[in-house]
């Protein structure tokens, strides 16, 4: 062979070499951003960066094979696809990296990434049996790693005091949080508490500090979670944007459990803390607004804060809110010219805006206005619920003046078959379309979607909790066709037929 064949063959091996190597160089370096990334907490982001090393790990594994650094490649690609959340492409790659990669530091990759794609897919055992090697790595990074898969691992098959173990040992900044959900599903709130503590003020963590304050409310009640946030923001130097949020989602959490004062005192709090253009201001003082919702007890009480919800939905920001809200008070001002109407208003008042106190007197009023309608009974039980403090005097006169009613049988646990019969004809006053399952005989009907909750059918336990309170609480029906109600004192004693 000549020497310039020889010349030749050699720029041939360069060019295929320096190919090679930018190749891979480029892998790891896309490999190398998604690890920052998801140091930062930006994971969707790293999933991207990811993907695109596992691509060019695979461009390296499908042209240069035999090359030295074959198993490198083909073990970043297995990663790339992994932490990516391509798993459902991953299983062939994965299997023959098992079969061929020998050394042992690819080999704890390898399980790694195979662990990382049974958690993914709701396989944790197989996550487990796999975990073995890099549990006791002499890495640390893999060694973490792998503590952090085996706790998810844990937690997937409900053992939480052993994810809670897992989690502790391993550094991955995921674990945290993680850790502090284990420590709630085990029951742990206290050490949950301190841990939620412990947290960083980092970017990162934003939406994990707002998720755990949300779940130990659930755990250990709201009261607990609005502590943990007066110490972390005393703590912790937040974004004054995320300070308003958590302390507005608090303010939620404080309004539906009825705690009138901790809640104003929130939105009061939040609306001093955001930024005057930023829209937390603007739903911060509507929610200030939703407390004297909530608070009221009758319809005058509902115009000046309609007027206050149309100067924040024009002159400030989080306006969406701001109309929701004026929509419905402003849809319950006017009182409607129809019984059906007006009771439906009073289930607005109820359901969606959250005003007991309120729409416990609209019910009141629907019974008082047509004393002969089939509303009345039904009416006067929703009120009952709503206004536990009159609940004797609304009963007295449930059992005097509607002993036969449908509503009051099923209000006192007592069968009633014009029960269902009832509930269509309610149905079908407000407007609601029949959609039944079941027909029991030509002209009963049954299963008739009705606002409001419905009352307990007849093969339920007629005296199972709260069936009196709340089954029976909703809309009142008036009978089928079209006709008039019958008066209590005309109709017969014994049960109604639908």
């Amino acid at each position: 062979m000549t020497g310039r064949s020889w010349s030749a063959l050699t720029l041939i091996w360069l060019i295929a070499g320096c190919t090679y190597y930018n190749a891979m160089w480029t892998a790891e370096h896309y490999a190398s951003d998604a690890r920052h990334l998801e140091e930062r907490g930006q994971v969707s982001e790293a999933r991207a960066q990811w993907a695109l090393a596992a691509s060019k790990a695979e461009a390296v594994v499908l042209r240069h094979p035999r090359s030295r650094w074959a198993d490198d490649a083909l073990v970043l690609q297995v990663e790339g696809m992994a932490r990516s959340g391509a798993c459902q492409d991953a299983t062939e790659p994965i299997a023959r990296a098992d079969s061929s990669v020998k050394e042992p530091a690819l080999r704890e990759r390898v399980a790694l990434a195979t662990a990382e794609c049974a958690v993914a897919t709701g396989h944790p055992r197989q996550a487990g049996a796999v975990l073995a090697l890099p549990l006791v790595s002499k890495d640390g990074g893999r060694c973490s790693r792998a503590e952090y898969l085996a706790g998810e691992a844990a937690l997937q098959q409900l053992d939480y005091e052993a994810a809670v173990k897992h989690f502790e040992r391993s550094r991955e900044p995921a674990a945290l949080p993680a850790l502090v959900r284990a420590q709630l599903l085990a029951g742990r709130t206290t050490e949950a508490t301190a841990a939620i503590d412990a947290i960083d003020n980092g970017a990162r963590f934003e939406s994990d500090r707002a998720d755990l304050l949300a779940q130990l409310a659930a755990t250990a009640g709201p009261e607990a979670a609005s502590a943990a946030l007066d110490h972390m923001l005393r703590r912790a130097r937040l974004p004054l944007t995320e300070q308003a949020k958590l302390l507005l989602a608090d303010a939620d959490r404080r309004l539906a459990r009825g705690d009138y004062d901790s809640a104003a005192a929130r939105y009061r709090r939040a609306a001093d803390i955001a930024p005057a253009d930023a829209a937390e201001a603007g739903i911060a003082r509507v929610g200030q607004q939703r407390v004297l919702i909530g608070r009221s007890t009758g319809r005058r009480e509902l115009t000046p804060i309609a007027a206050e919800l149309t100067r924040i939905l024009r002159t400030e920001a989080g306006g969406t809110a701001a109309k929701h809200w004026l929509d419905l008070v402003n849809a319950v001002i006017p009182v409607p010219e129809t019984p059906g109407m007006r009771f439906r208003m009073a289930e607005v008042a109820r359901d969606s805006l959250g005003a007991a106190g309120l729409a416990g007197q609209l019910f009141l009023d629907v019974a008082a206005g047509d004393t002969g309608s089939l509303y009345a009974p039904k009416a006067l039980v929703a009120a009952l619920v709503l206004l536990p403090e009159r609940r004797d005097s609304i009963a007295q006169v449930l059992d005097t003046r509607y002993a036969a009613s449908p509503y009051t049988r099923v209000f006192h646990g007592e069968p009633s078959v014009a029960y269902a019969a009832a509930e269509d004809s309610l149905a079908r006053e407000l407007g609601v379309q029949l959609a039944r399952s079941t027909t029991a005989s030509p002209g009963a009907r049954f299963d008739a979607p009705i606002p409001g909750p419905r009352g307990p059918w007849l093969d339920e336990p007629e005296n199972a909790p709260g069936v009196r309170e709340t089954r029976a609480a909703g809309a009142q029906p008036r009978p089928p066709n079209g006709a008039r109600p019958v008066p209590d004192r005309d109709r017969p004693k014994q049960p109604e037929r639908p």
